[in-house]
């Protein structure tokens, strides 16, 4: 009670200007944070619905890249006998199944991330899960560019097969940098949140 009292009597010692300033103070940062929670609860159900389909389609892409990689191919038909028949002319060499295992990693991480921000939905955790994904992002476009297991020979086009090469390697480069300025914002994110507490 006395503590009460003391503290009660050297607010009501301190200089009106002070007491305001402090009460201004507190309650800004009040509501600048009561403002950040509030964004961050009403977007909830869309982030759970953006987890959910990050978890599908990491399954669907981590069936394919292991078991149908064969049907990254130029496909054209032609009549045999009254019949139609697809001839199948694969894009990817035999490169690509060792980029396999490091596309697989990449794809789990995002599934497993996922799956996790569905269970423990914290702006924090969502931040480190971006900061993994794009981080494998990168390392599976790094090694794309490096290994290139593309060959655009098949296509009937010659001037499209000369150009792909090149698009797609300044299209993957270009995904890097914007994965790469990704990571730095998120991790930016990261530290002013964890300052703040």
């Amino acid at each position: 009670m006395e503590n009460e009292s003391l503290n009660k009597n050297s607010q009501n010692n301190q200089p009106p200007e002070a007491r305001t300033s402090h009460e201004s103070r507190h309650t800004y940062e009040g509501t600048a944070k009561s403002r950040v929670d509030i964004e961050y609860e009403e977007k909830k159900g869309r982030r759970a619905f953006g987890y959910v389909w990050n978890v599908i389609w990491s399954l669907v892409f981590i069936i394919f890249f292991n078991f149908f990689s064969k049907y990254i191919a130029y496909f054209q038909y032609e009549k045999v006998e009254g019949l139609l028949k697809w001839n199948v002319y694969p894009i990817i060499t035999s490169g690509f199944s060792k980029l396999i295992p490091l596309i697989t990693a990449g794809l789990l991480v995002i599934l497993i991330g996922n799956i996790i921000l569905l269970i423990f939905d914290r702006y924090v955790l969502s931040r480190i899960v971006e900061i993994l994904s794009s981080i494998f992002a990168v390392a599976v476009l790094a090694n794309i560019i490096l290994v290139f297991p593309f060959d655009f020979n098949v296509l009937p086009y010659d001037q499209l097969s000369e150009m792909l090469p090149l698009i797609l390697k300044l299209l993957f480069g270009l995904i890097i940098f914007i994965l790469v300025i990704l990571i730095i914002a998120n991790f930016v994110k990261i530290v002013i949140k964890i300052t703040k507490r």
